[in-house]
């Protein structure tokens, strides 16, 4: 049986690792230094030769931002952490910290399937492991309050269920238009927003 101990540390260390991650995103939208080699364009077409680079860092921001809601609302429930759900919220980091280069993928090669196929992909694997980490630490209230109730824990599963079902949606999006898959990855947060599941 696993030691039981206290979620901080693990929690700051996911806070740390999503600011961070939110942070590099905005790094792939570059302004050259030298801008002499768009003498004949005005700041107005630069900017919206750019809108791109921004739509699908929008995109990323807000994906990212709406898996860390989803831990930041399950901290509240998570009373202990044991060294396998460490290990599964390490792997969750893991793919976390995958997004901006997969997000940058995207933006270099938009027409490209499998750039679309690594972003989904990689958001894929994510919701996949929420879901994993949210059983695991339900079972046998194994490492949530004792009287958490069941339709709750119910009720969160069914939430986390659309992240990878978006995901899902985006791969599927990609055989037919690649560069709108990434966007099909903003139903996540939408969806969870109609629904009104808690």
């Amino acid at each position: 049986m696993h030691r039981k101990t206290p979620p901080h540390r693990l929690g700051a260390l996911i806070d740390g690792i999503f600011a961070i991650v939110m942070t590099i995103l905005v790094l792939d939208i570059k302004v050259p230094h030298d801008m002499s080699v768009f003498y004949n364009i005005t700041m107005e077409h630069f900017i919206t030769g750019q809108l791109g680079d921004i739509a699908i860092y929008m995109t990323a921001f807000i994906t990212v931002g709406y898996i860390w809601m989803i831990h930041h609302e399950e901290a509240h429930f998570i009373r202990f952490t044991d060294r396998r759900h460490v290990w599964i919220n390490m792997l969750i980091l893991m793919f976390v910290a995958l997004i901006p280069f997969s997000s940058a993928l995207q933006n270099r090669f938009p027409r490209e399937r499998d750039a679309a196929f690594f972003l989904a992909g990689n958001i894929l694997i994510i919701g996949v492991l929420k879901y994993y980490d949210w059983c695991y630490a339900t079972k046998a209230r194994r490492l949530v309050d004792d009287a958490l109730a069941e339709d709750d824990i119910i009720s969160e599963k069914k939430r986390l269920v659309i992240l990878p079902l978006t995901a899902l949606a985006a791969i599927a999006m990609a055989f037919v238009n690649p560069v709108l898959s990434a966007f099909v990855l903003l139903l996540a947060p939408i969806c969870s927003i109609l629904i009104g599941i808690k």
